[in-house]
């Protein structure tokens, strides 16, 4: 079941999705054009300790991080 939900302030309610060992986070396409997320985007997850979640994009630094972001995404089959 996909349940999203969207309150007043921007908080989010998305239901995982089960795909074999791997749970997905489906983000709603609202949600990636006010943050200005593309798909294939590096997202950093910070627990704030209330059982909620802070997502902010990490935005490589130099040519060799990038590099590095890519082979793990290759290892990774992401």
């Amino acid at each position: 079941m996909k349940q999203t939900q969207a309150n007043e302030s921007n908080n989010y309610i998305i239901s995982l999705i089960e795909d074999g060992d791997d749970l997905i986070l489906p983000l709603p396409e609202r949600l990636l054009e006010e943050a200005g997320w593309n798909e294939g985007d590096i997202l950093d997850w910070s627990n704030n300790g209330n059982g909620s979640w802070t997502l902010t994009k990490i935005t490589p630094v130099t040519p060799e991080e990038e590099e590095a972001w890519k082979e793990l995404e290759r290892k990774n089959n992401i």
